[in-house]
């Protein structure tokens, strides 16, 4: 279970790493495979945005193909904003 932050507390934890700024100190990765690992980390990233995309491109059309056997039109304003969105 996650921890349940008072207002107060959560002001304290703020001004507390503010005045750490523990950011200063972060150099990012010095060797060679912290480095390569590091540059995978957008690729990675982009690859699952894309794949999520994708599923939900083929749930869209999974649902529509779904109301068109059922004998109802895809509400066209609707799922074509959903494709909008999704390109």
């Amino acid at each position: 279970m996650a921890r349940q932050w008072t207002p107060e507390q959560k002001a304290r934890q703020s001004a507390m790493i503010r005045a750490w700024k523990p950011w200063a100190a972060s150099t990012g990765p010095k060797t060679p495979q912290g480095k390569t690992a590091s540059a995978q980390n957008r690729q990675k990233s982009l690859d699952a945005a894309r794949q999520e995309i994708e599923d939900a491109r083929k749930a869209l059309a999974q649902a529509e193909q779904n109301l068109e056997r059922l004998g109802q039109k895809p509400e066209s304003d609707f799922a074509a904003e959903l494709k909008r969105m999704l390109r």
